[in-house]
């Protein structure tokens, strides 16, 4: 069993209740339904329909603990993805004292009429039916910023905190790839020096590359079916529970990590292992001396004007698990995909090194990912613990079982955010109905679009007839609060812009970078500046390219 695929499995037959317990610190992933029979809709399955917890006390029947080993099964799982800060201990992400940054509104009242066609299917779909068919409890979509389509079910609501599951880990790794932009952490060294108890485990010899991108090679499967997988000694090892008598094994995730064995050579295959994010979270730890909880908060929480402490559940000392522990509102997880699709910049204010989010946003090696069995997920690529599409919009995203997903299109300039509690853990189980869906809202938005300067990078081609050198890395940026931002060729800039009917366009510069290059680089760049402030109209023609003109003629030519 290869991939996300496993996470469908049920672990019949385990007969330790402390290993069924634990399948949340490990995975998340209990709960597949019984082959046998359809599980209940998504409004027969509603938490509040079943009557999970409720009344003071809730019926014996109706009464949901940490310590029942279906709490995560399905239909309860309707429930738990809403409350495991009331089941077991958590670490917060402190979202500091300011207010809430605003995200403005601008609905699209036809999205839940979109129709598209399933993946392997023949009969069309509408997005509506697909959140039911998801059993979606919440589903936000934002173009340029904006909201154009916020939903609520189940046990969510605007400002309930749900699960996350693996999506977790693409937290994970956007620190990760942060700490080696800025060159805190080198990618190209051993775990095992950074970490010396992890020098004679699977991670000794792995690069830090290797576990951020997921092709280290190790003795660890994560079958669920099979009672003696490595699965299960990690999700013991992560157990808050009192061990069962006679329990010799690890207690907490670093002592799992440390008795990992190598299954063969690094970098060969993608491999989807939980035991990777832990051991980039211990990374991470040993790297900036926080746990993982503070990183976040210090880093993008407290900076972003998240609604609410998000959280992380944590092992018997207190480590965030780092693979799939993260908690949120569903709008905070949009702010966050806002903020990776913005290149990490954030009211004005660069947060994160946009080199961090760029080396996210070209995607992985495709052969090492292909020769790991994704057959719905062809050209499909994986870095930093983020899923690449391949697709001519360079989407990507981060995953999570249960259906759980941020979806970042830097063409369409869309954040999709769900979270949802699918009765089957694997992804591949929603992404007939969920990856057409995306793309499905993704085209209506951008033929919808009455602003279509704004958006993602337009990379500069040509400056007044002159072309431009290789890899100058020149753009421009339209924001929708009518900020201009962009990268001149040898420093970035920073302006405002005003459009009108007919393509009018007038651009002002207020400031840039003063950082000296080669003579011809500059220029280039000098030549860019003093274009810029004599535009004054624009059009994109029927290939995408974005035509910049000057009441004298001259041109810019910029495709994204």
């Amino acid at each position: 069993m290869t991939g996300d695929d496993f996470h469908d499995r049920w672990a019949v037959g385990l007969t330790v209740a402390c290993l069924r317990i634990v399948v949340l610190v490990s995975t998340l992933a209990l709960g597949a339904p019984s082959q046998a029979q359809s599980p209940p809709s998504t409004q027969a399955s509603d938490p509040r329909a079943m009557g999970w917890m409720q009344g003071f006390p809730p019926p014996a029947d109706k009464t949901i603990r940490f310590t029942d080993p279906d709490y995560f099964s399905f239909p309860k799982l309707r429930w738990t993805v809403c409350h495991f800060r009331e089941l077991m201990p958590t670490a917060g992400v402190d979202r500091g004292p300011g207010a809430a940054s605003a995200l403005p509104q601008a609905p699209e009242p036809g999205i839940d009429a979109l129709r598209f066609t399933p993946l392997g299917g023949q009969a069309s779909m509408s997005w509506g039916e697909a959140f039911d068919a998801n059993h979606t409890d919440g589903l936000l979509v934002l173009h340029h910023g904006r909201v154009v389509y916020e939903r609520y079910a189940g046990c969510l609501g605007p400002h309930t905190l749900h699960g996350a599951m693996s999506l977790t880990k693409s937290i994970t790794g956007l620190l990760g790839e942060v700490l080696v932009a800025e060159g805190a952490l080198d990618e190209n060294a051993r775990v095992g020096t950074l970490i010396p108890q992890l020098q004679d485990s699977a991670f000794g010899d792995a690069s830090v590359r290797q576990v951020l991108d997921m092709t280290t090679t190790l003795q660890f499967s994560e079958d669920y079916a099979d009672p003696n997988a490595e699965v299960w000694q990690h999700a013991q090892a992560g157990s808050t529970l009192p061990p069962p008598a006679g329990y010799t094994g690890p207690r907490s995730y670093y002592e799992s990590l440390q008795q990992i064995r190598k299954g063969g050579e690094h970098g060969q295959v993608f491999g989807y292992k939980t035991p990777n994010a832990d051991a980039l979270g211990w990374l991470l730890a040993r790297t900036t001396g926080k746990p993982l909880n503070e990183l976040l908060a210090e880093r993008i929480w407290r900076r972003i004007g998240a609604e609410r402490e998000a959280f992380y559940t944590v092992d018997a000392i207190g480590t965030p698990f780092a693979g799939g522990g993260f908690n949120v509102t569903l709008r905070d997880l949009a702010r966050l995909g806002q903020l990776i699709l913005q290149q990490g910049e954030w009211q004005g204010v660069q947060l994160l090194p946009s080199a961090a989010i760029e080396r996210i946003q070209r995607g992985g090696e495709r052969a090492p990912f292909a020769r790991a069995g994704y057959a719905q997920l062809p050209g499909w690529s994986y870095r930093a613990m983020w899923w690449h599409s391949g697709d001519a919009h360079g989407a990507f995203s981060a995953r999570g079982v249960h259906g759980q997903t941020l979806w970042i299109d830097p063409v369409a300039d869309v954040v999709i955010a769900r979270l949802a509690s699918h009765p089957v853990a694997a992804n591949a189980a929603n992404d007939p109905t969920s990856l057409p869906a995306w793309r499905a809202v993704t085209k209506h938005l951008m033929a919808q679009d009455q602003t279509p300067l704004l958006g993602g990078q337009w990379v500069i081609e040509d400056v007044a007839g002159a072309g431009v050198i290789d890899r100058t890395r020149a753009f421009l940026r339209f924001l929708a609060d009518g900020r201009l931002v962009g990268h001149a060729t040898c420093n970035g800039l920073r302006g405002h812009h005003t459009s009108g009917a007919r393509g009018r366009l007038r651009l002002r510069l207020t400031g840039i970078t003063r950082k000296r290059c080669a003579p011809a680089l500059m220029h280039q760049e000098e030549r860019l500046l003093a274009l810029l402030p004599r535009v004054t109209r624009y059009r994109i023609d029927d290939s995408g390219a974005l035509w910049l003109y000057t009441a004298a003629g001259k041109t810019l030519t910029a495709r994204r």
